[in-house]
């Protein structure tokens, strides 16, 4: 009798576990999604493009994305002006003013030389940006008020190209002093001048 109740008593244990088994998920738990990643309907070149054409009335191209520096270049008919993408390079942030206008730059030759430039502070903590048109003769610039540093520069057309620098502090020394140089290594603007 003694033999039968051990083992009634483990059958019982072993339905038991079979049971136990049975209720267990067949499948290991899926971590829960936070948030679906959104997938954007349009390029981050068209969503840029759309803005322009929101804020300024013509989008005519996207001249350059940099990766390194977040930095979009846009042109309209009136000029190019920078744009700041996220962290991610995947969105808009924000448009950076002032504009590098076309007919400024044409009209006013004579009293600037060979390149323009404008600044703007605090783009972002720790950004300021520096960027102007350059002809075709400046095939050098050094910044000499940012520690003689070369900005990188890009053709746009005829005679025509961008160059910009992003400068990693709040703000940049005004005025911008730069020292520009021809193909042949002579100076044709600015100088080295010393800093204060």
């Amino acid at each position: 009798m003694k033999k039968i109740f051990f083992i009634a008593v483990l059958c019982l244990g072993l339905v038991g576990v079979i049971y136990f088994l049975s209720s267990l998920p067949i499948s290991p738990t899926k971590p829960a999604i936070s948030a679906k990643p959104s997938i954007p309907t349009s390029s981050l070149e068209e969503s840029i493009c759309e803005r322009v054409n929101a804020q300024f009335g013509d989008c005519k191209r996207v001249l350059l994305f940099d990766a390194n520096s977040k930095l979009v270049f846009v042109e309209n008919s009136t000029g190019i002006f920078p744009v700041l993408t996220n962290k991610d390079y995947t969105k808009f942030n924000k448009f950076i003013f002032p504009m590098m206008d076309f007919l400024e730059f044409k009209e006013e030759k004579v009293e600037r030389g060979p390149i323009d430039w404008r600044a703007k502070n605090n783009v972002q903590k720790n950004f300021s940006l520096i960027y102007g048109f350059a002809e075709d003769e400046a095939k050098t610039i050094v910044i000499n008020s940012e520690g003689n540093i070369q900005p990188n520069r890009f053709f746009v057309r005829d005679n025509l190209w961008v160059w910009y620098v992003m400068i990693q502090k709040d703000k940049v020394k005004l005025p911008v002093k730069v020292t520009v140089y021809d193909s042949n290594g002579e100076i044709i603007f600015g100088g080295n001048e010393k800093e204060e």
